[in-house]
């Protein structure tokens, strides 16, 4: 069993409370990542933490098609300061990722800082990782375009 972290932050002008809503929501955040092609609520665990069905289609080394299909909690640890999200996708990938926004909301830029954290086979990993990384550049891309333009 591998572990690996991956720190990343994401830059964002506008107003907190948008981008907040969009990460904690994951219906919304699911339609601005590449691969993910539907997310379900399935329930409230409890009134911080919702569980979600993702059903994703991914294109691995530019001819195999898989369609990776896994639940997920959202957790609001801290309402306006931290979220966590965390799934076990096909039995193989254990990924935590932190979401920590800044104490100043009024900041601008608004710093995200995403820290992913994730735990399997060695090799998988290491793919699993860059594609992951890819993935959430590009999410964090078009959610930062759509912020824009609905000013």
């Amino acid at each position: 069993m591998a572990d690996k972290t991956i720190l990343l932050t994401h830059a964002f002008d506008g107003k907190f409370e948008e981008i907040y809503e969009h990460i904690l929501d994951f219906t919304k955040f699911g339609k601005f990542h590449p691969y993910m092609k539907n997310v379900t609520e399935l329930s409230k665990i409890e009134p911080n933490c919702i569980k979600y069905q993702v059903n994703e289609e991914v294109v691995l080394f530019g001819f195999l098609k898989i369609k990776p299909n896994y639940e997920a909690e959202i957790i609001e640890l801290e309402p306006q300061k931290h979220i966590r999200y965390y799934s076990f996708i096909k039995n193989a990938v254990r990924l935590n990722i932190n979401f920590i926004f800044p104490e100043n909301h009024a900041e601008s830029p608004i710093n995200v800082i995403e820290r992913i954290e994730l735990k399997g086979n060695g090799l998988l990993i290491a793919y699993f990782a860059s594609i992951l990384t890819k993935a959430h550049f590009q999410t964090f891309e078009n959610l930062r375009k759509n912020l824009k333009t609905s000013e």
